[in-house]
């Protein structure tokens, strides 16, 4: 059965019953990039959602691999910055996925199913706007990835051996992340952040980034890790002010 599409899936329009999240929902069949417009176009809470990017963007620059009708390229618009925003969204992605896989969050903002990425998250910011974009690879079965990735990348349906609706997904993940955009705003941040740290499971581990390699110590206020080496503690920062990785 081929791959549903945004316009076999009218959930994607149906209003949210949220506080902030989904405020306006906007579909498209493409874009060069989901963030691009939430920053051009803004609108606390809007949710814009494509069935393929062009130009989809992770960390560093990286291209992020976006086919049609095979997963969930979206972004939210913030009109402000939100304290705690990567820790919040990361945690709403792994609950929402839940009825489907038990996904685990891999710092500082992956969500990975026995090893292999399945979600990134990018966080980028133009003057006081702000949009969150997530890439959730949904449908894709191995071949549809381009063979640099089929190594390393997984979807819903690869890792969990069920049917994933993208439409139930997309409303979980909105639901979920409403919830947690509520509790940052409400001056939750240090609660959220505790709990991220818990879900991503680094501290007590050895980790190799880069050229740095070490124990994980701990993990500080804005998400960077703590590493003893031989050549003493170093910080590890999650990139800025943009963070993340896809959408």
């Amino acid at each position: 059965m081929p791959p549903d599409t945004l316009a076999q899936e009218p959930l994607y329009v149906v209003p949210l019953d949220t506080a902030v999240v989904g405020s306006c929902i906007r579909t498209y069949d493409e874009v060069d990039s989901t963030n691009r417009i939430a920053l051009q176009f803004g609108g606390d809470g809007s949710v814009f959602i494509a069935d393929a990017q062009r130009a989809g963007r992770g960390r560093h620059g990286r291209s992020w691999h976006s086919a049609p009708g095979l997963g969930l390229w979206f972004s939210v618009a913030f009109d402000q910055p939100v304290d705690g925003l990567m820790f919040g969204a990361c945690l709403a992605v792994r609950d929402a996925l839940r009825p489907w896989i038990a996904a685990q969050i891999d710092w500082p903002n992956d969500l990975v199913a026995a090893g292999r990425k399945l979600c990134g998250i990018l966080i980028e910011r133009r003057n006081e706007r702000t949009a969150l974009g997530i890439g959730i690879n949904v449908c894709h079965r191995p071949g549809d990835f381009p063979p640099e990735l089929r190594g390393c990348a997984t979807s819903v349906e690869a890792a969990s051996g069920r049917p994933c609706s993208r439409a139930e997904l997309v409303r979980a993940v909105l639901t979920a992340l409403d919830e947690k955009v509520i509790v940052l705003r409400s001056g939750g941040v240090d609660a959220v952040r505790q709990e991220w740290i818990a879900a991503c499971g680094v501290i007590g581990r050895r980790r190799r980034i880069g050229p740095l390699e070490g124990r994980v110590e701990a993990v500080d206020d804005t998400g960077a890790l703590v590493i003893a080496t031989p050549a003493g503690t170093r910080r590890v920062f999650v990139s800025g002010p943009n963070q993340g990785g896809g959408a």
